[in-house]
């Protein structure tokens, strides 16, 4: 069976990964504007903050994260596609935090952190 990938359809793999990957460039962009450098014992968790924190403070007050907005994405509620509460944004923060999650999808393609947390990341395009 193949995938839709048409507007409002549940974002795959691929797409989601590229948006990781933009959004993992910018927060170690942010590890290096803090002064610290690769190899420093701190700046894999500045890398990890800055992740969590684009993560909760974009989804939960834009929908999409600077790198989900590159890519066509949008994190939107599963029942009726509106704007996810900050509560379930945070949740959705907490358990990407823990990674296998994200890489737990169900039949529909929506992963473990998205389903637990009622929402969906589907294309805008």
């Amino acid at each position: 069976m193949t995938a839709s990938v048409t507007a409002g359809s549940i974002a795959g793999f691929g797409p989601r990964l590229l948006a990781f990957l933009v959004d993992a460039v910018v927060c170690d962009l942010l590890a290096l504007f803090s002064g610290r450098r690769p190899g420093d014992p701190v700046y894999g968790y500045i890398v990890l903050v800055a992740f969590l924190l684009i993560e909760f403070l974009f989804v939960g007050l834009a929908g999409q994260t600077p790198g989900m907005r590159v890519v066509g994405l949008a994190v939107v509620r599963a029942n009726d596609g509106g704007r996810a509460a900050l509560r379930w944004v945070l949740a959705r923060t907490v358990l990407l935090a823990f990674v296998i999650p994200a890489l737990w999808p169900d039949a529909s393609g929506r992963p473990l952190h998205d389903r637990a947390a009622g929402t969906s990341t589907i294309r805008l395009r």
